[in-house]
């Protein structure tokens, strides 16, 4: 292999995949051609060519060290590179925050791989140091061809996992949009506060977790650019989640009692509409937090608590071009996160808040301007095509440059996971397959192309373990859809949770799986943001919505709700299976709902989740995938508030928790 076949490997273009309907096909070298040029690469300059393809590959044999060097923590085993002829050398290796210093004949070192250039053949060298704790430490590594250095990843076998532990009962959550939440103070947005509300009526009927949406930070002069799993920046919060009447504690009695003296905070409560209006809400929050600051910055004595937060930040963040007055925002937003996370803990909740983090972030947004030389040029994440997109899907996200994220040794990647992993007890990662690969979609002579890169899984798992157990935090992967069989081994040895959705557990005859067959090392749900609630699914209200908006015609949805009928009596057998009789497809939706999710609290799947807007009835689809002005995606509100839906619902969801604990 060389020359362009050489550097496509190299660089992780894909060179085949397999369609959803078994289909083999392998990327033609147009389409790979483009996605290398994506990444600033003249594929027409054979010197060019021939220089990538030595720095890869042959130089890396040539340093004893990469920038970054993985170890196992159990018992500090890694890998160096040398010179054959090197084979009986010394060598000194010293790690000063784990008080290592050790010298080390090569000569007794086990020899894991080789690699010959010209007339020199190198060997990798399998190093012990002991057992080490976690985390990321310098090492420095002295011989007589010089001192090298390399930041060592001390890595965990596994995740942080407390239900790998002898006895640990199976646990109950509610999934929920935040920013649905009804009450009588939030200004029309779910908020913090209403989230405290949320986690103590959950944790008194025995719940173990909350999972939210992405709570990213959107675009604050663009309010109706709604969607969560389109951000500006996902190590930053949404300041439209700031609890106005909760922050006391955080700005000072002084300053709090003069802002409510001077401000009418019950200005614009009422906005308890079916869809939420974004630029009416945005409007009437800024306002208060522009008077907020104003106040507070009169006062000094917060001074140092907010500028040690800011400087924490910029450390782990980089230099993100915001305003003291938006800093301010981040501040209040991540105190009254944490603020709940500490609530449900102190409530008794296994895990506490989940937290969602989106697969990307978009061109126009503070991320990307951050970090934009870790993405290419010219391409999107997306997706190949399936039977609801035979064209595919373009998401209109930057794709990162699998090269470039491993530069400083991966401090965009790390910044993302410990954001996102703090103040919270889980974290979700959306379309986790992107740690393995992600689909790109470019065009190349108005012709749309894409094909699968791939990225360095290795890595990037081994930063999702060690922050993992920095932050107590457990990970759950959604892995909906075609997952490459490498990455569903890998996320189960890591003790990395899936994410089952019931409607798509089908065995090959089209029936939905025994409960007995799910997955224990899961979480387990009947619909997500994707997919209907539960009620309009069985009603085919989705469908009658997709009609009403001409998202497809009315033809198309006679077929879908014969489709839909099989689907219900599908369900009906399956409910049958485990020992509950209904005799009618037109029973009653809530009666269906209640009757499957007892099945499903009965399985063996560890984390199993109710969805909010099934206890609320919702028959309305919060997003349909592929739309975007067509549908008011992000916007629809919950039907009751949270007093009325736990209420309704109290006996219901202690009955869960306690077939959850048998």
């Amino acid at each position: 292999m060389e020359g362009l076949q050489q550097l496509y490997y190299l660089h992780g273009i894909g060179y085949d995949y397999t369609k959803y309907d078994g289909e083999y096909v392998v990327f033609d070298d147009v389409t790979r051609k483009r996605a290398l040029a994506c990444c600033g690469i003249d594929t027409n300059n054979e010197s060019h060519i021939n220089s990538l393809n030595f720095e890869l590959d042959v130089a890396p044999w040539m340093q004893m060290l990469d920038e970054v060097t993985l170890a196992n923590a159990h018992d500090g085993k890694f890998v160096i590179k040398v010179p054959e002829s090197y084979r009986h050398g010394v060598v000194n290796f010293k790690v000063p925050e784990c008080d290592i210093n050790l010298k080390i004949n090569l000569a007794h070192c086990t020899e894991v791989g080789n690699y010959q250039y010209s007339n020199e053949r190198y060997i990798a060298l399998e190093v012990t140091l002991g057992a080490l704790p976690i985390g990321y430490f310098k090492m420095e590594v002295s011989c007589e061809f010089g001192t090298f250095c390399s930041e060592l990843w001390s890595t965990p076998k596994q995740c942080y996992n407390p239900y790998s532990k002898s006895g640990a009962t199976k646990s109950l959550g509610v999934s929920l949009q935040l920013y649905t939440l009804k009450s009588n103070r939030n200004y029309g947005f779910g908020d913090f506060s209403d989230l405290k509300t949320l986690i103590r009526y959950f944790a008194d009927l025995g719940g173990d977790f909350v999972l939210l949406n992405p709570l990213h930070m959107l675009f604050p002069d663009q309010p109706e650019k709604a969607s969560p799993y389109s951000p500006s920046h996902r190590c930053l919060i949404n300041p439209l989640y700031i609890a106005l009447d909760d922050l006391e504690d955080i700005v000072g009695t002084v300053c709090w009692k003069r802002f409510v003296t001077e401000s009418s905070l019950e200005q614009g409560i009422e906005l308890n509409d079916e869809y939420l209006d974004y630029a009416t809400v945005s409007h009437t929050k800024y306002q208060l937090y522009d008077k907020l600051y104003e106040i507070w910055s009169l006062e000094l004595t917060n001074n140092d608590r907010f500028q040690s937060f800011v400087a924490t930040q910029k450390s782990e963040l980089g230099d993100i071009p915001l305003s003291s007055f938006e800093w301010f925002l981040q501040w209040l937003a991540c105190s009254q996160l944490e603020a709940c996370q500490r609530f449900a803990k102190d409530m008794g909740m296994q895990i506490g808040l989940v937290n969602d983090l989106a697969v990307g972030c978009t061109h126009e947004g503070l991320e990307y301007q951050t970090y934009q030389p870790c993405f290419t040029e010219g391409a999107n994440v997306g997706a190949p095509p399936d039977p609801w997109a035979e064209n595919g899907q373009n998401w209109g996200l930057p794709a990162p440059n699998p090269l470039k994220l491993k530069e400083n040794q991966f401090r965009y990647f790390k910044s993302l996971v410990r954001a996102n992993m703090r103040s919270v007890g889980a974290l979700r990662i959306d379309h986790v397959m992107a740690l393995r690969r992600l689909w790109w979609c470019f065009s190349e002579l108005g012709k749309e192309l894409g094909c699968y890169v791939y990225y360095p899984f290795e890595q990037l798992l081994a930063i999702l373990k060690i922050e993992s157990h920095l932050n107590g935090c457990v990970v759950i992967g959604e892995d909906l859809g075609v997952v490459p069989p490498e990455v569903t081994s890998a996320l189960d040895e890591s003790a990395i949770f899936g994410n089952t959705l019931f409607y798509f557990e089908k065995n090959h005859d089209g029936g939905f799986k025994l409960a007995n067959q799910l997955r224990a090392r899961a979480l387990t749900m009947v619909a997500n943001h994707d997919v209907p609630p539960f009620h309009g699914w069985w009603l085919g209200k989705d469908i009658d919505i997709k009609v009403a908006y001409r998202i497809i015609q009315p033809e198309q949805s006679e077929q879908l709700m014969r489709e839909r009928g099989l689907e219900k009596q599908r369900l009906l057998d399956w409910l049958c299976q485990h020992g509950i009789e209904f005799g009618e497809i037109e029973s009653s939706g809530g009666d269906i709902y209640q009757a499957v999710m007892k099945v499903l609290a009965a399985s063996p799947s560890q984390l199993v989740a109710i969805q909010l807007d099934d206890l609320d009835l919702q028959q309305i689809p919060v997003n349909i995938p592929g739309t975007d002005t067509e549908y008011p995606n992000w916007r629809r509100k919950l039907n009751h508030e949270l007093a009325e839906i736990f209420a309704q619902q109290r006996d219901f969801i202690e009955l869960l928790n306690a077939i959850r604990k048998k």
